[in-house]
């Protein structure tokens, strides 16, 4: 299931490399979404609200991680390209040793941070015990996500990004079976659905590894000497990448804080808000992924008109897709939201503030998700071509622009403030990176070979 993206027209390529990814991020945020529903219909909104405000810092923690494999896993693309098997082969054992002692860094330290970061966010007394609840699990289970993750970025490094869409699929029906099992029949609460996501996502990982050995020979064949440089020269993708997940997570963190100072209804309804948001920026994320290895690959390649022919290709397909689901994503804001409440919230009289907190994020998003949408391409297209560090000034950008607004907008503008924290974050950050696309464009010819 090997891809060459080095050959072929750029907009069918990354068309038919894309589509298994756009359908296993649909599986994986439907499993997410699926997952919030069950805890907000079968525990209660405040356990909803629980887990919801914990979103800022699994997105920190997990963004280290993405981050990192992702970097490992274009650098890996970049000797496929260049059709270098053994570089390949040593490229996926640096990366084994990475992520290794990623597992252990990232499972130790945020279990001691937990309540430490749970108190800095004001959170309230009765979703403190969920949100705790919910992190120490994930935080248990972190290795989990590591490997899969790894695995499937290196996979998908060698133009293969179908058997991640099979093993995701997998894991996502197994999540949805064991949250139902853990929670409803077990009465595991939100600890059961963060089990269900790390037990789900363990089988996966060492499936899809076998696999990976199994399929591809050359992985597991006799390797170079692995030397400290070659480490260096994969954490020097990788390093900025999982610092600009990093950084983004810190200002959500501070927006959750923000957020905690209003009732747990509001809070709730944010959340499911940016469960529904989630699936909705799933195609931007997709074509993102598949132009960092796009970009990658053709960089080994040395086809660096073909890189710039890929990117407008991917700008354009985007675009188009943006409308219809911004447009979507307003209709549908109103029943999409209500399948987050329970009994309890329309028993108390605080569904209509869930709604209302919901559908006005939800409106706010769709005006500025064509901002969004070039945010992640360019950043992914930069990142790909090994251009790491305007990735990273854009989310220093976005992270002054979410802490600002954090800070003074709620004050002034109450909930209203809240919904367009974001926004001012995506503009800032998404004129960075496409001001550094365009002047890389400059300094490279289309004729230009790396």
């Amino acid at each position: 299931m090997e891809m060459n993206l080095t050959q072929g027209r750029p907009a069918a390529v990354l068309v038919k490399y894309s589509i298994p990814i756009i359908i296993g991020n649909v599986f994986q945020q439907m499993y997410n979404l699926v997952d919030t529903i069950i805890v907000g219909r079968f525990v209660s909104y405040q356990a909803l609200a629980g887990v919801g405000i914990t979103n800022g810092i699994c997105f920190f923690i997990l963004g280290l991680l993405l981050g990192i494999t992702s970097g490992l896993g274009i650098r890996t693309a970049q000797y496929y390209g260049a059709g270098d098997k053994a570089g390949v082969r040593a490229s996926f054992r640096v990366s084994l040793l990475i992520c290794a002692a990623m597992a252990v860094l990232l499972t130790v330290g945020p279990l001691l941070l937990t309540d430490p970061l749970l108190r800095m966010m004001h959170t309230q007394a009765g979703i403190y015990p969920y949100a705790r609840g919910y992190l120490r699990v994930m935080f248990l289970g972190i290795s989990a996500q590591i490997g899969y993750n790894m695995i499937a970025c290196t996979l998908r490094a060698l133009g293969d990004s179908r058997t991640p869409l099979y093993f995701l699929i997998f894991s996502s029906v197994l999540n949805i079976g064991l949250d139902l099992l853990f929670i409803r029949d077990f009465g595991w609460g939100v600890e059961g659905a963060a089990w269900a996501t790390v037990c789900a996502q363990g089988v996966s990982a060492l499936l899809c590894t076998g696999y990976a050995l199994w399929r591809y020979p050359f992985l597991r064949g006799k390797c170079p000497e692995i030397s400290w440089k070659m480490a260096a020269e994969h954490l020097e993708i990788g390093v900025p990448m999982a610092l600009q997940f990093a950084i983004t997570g810190i200002g959500l963190i501070m927006l959750q804080a923000a957020i905690n100072a209003f009732p747990a209804s509001y809070i709730a309804g944010f959340t499911a808000a940016n469960k529904i948001q989630n699936i909705g920026q799933l195609v931007a994320v997709s074509f993102g992924v598949a132009i960092a290895n796009y970009c990658g690959q053709n960089l080994g390649a040395g086809e660096i008109g073909r890189v710039r022919q890929g990117v407008r290709a991917t700008f354009w397909i985007s675009m188009s897709l943006c409308v219809v689901i911004c447009v979507l994503m307003v209709a549908l804001a109103e029943p999409l939201t209500r399948l987050f409440i329970d009994g309890e919230a329309l028993a108390s009289g605080d569904a209509p503030d869930m709604i209302m907190a919901s559908r006005w994020y939800l409106v706010a998003s769709a005006l500025f998700f064509p901002v969004l949408y070039v945010l992640i391409l360019y950043r992914n297209a930069l990142q790909g071509l090994g251009q790491t560090f305007w990735p990273l000034v854009g989310g220093v950008v976005e992270l002054i622009a979410r802490a600002g607004a954090s800070l003074t907008l709620p004050r002034i503008f109450g909930y209203n403030g809240i919904v367009i924290i974001d926004m001012l974050a995506w503009i800032g950050a998404a004129i960075v990176v496409t001001i550094a696309y365009i002047c890389w464009c400059r300094k490279t010819p289309s004729g230009a070979r790396a």
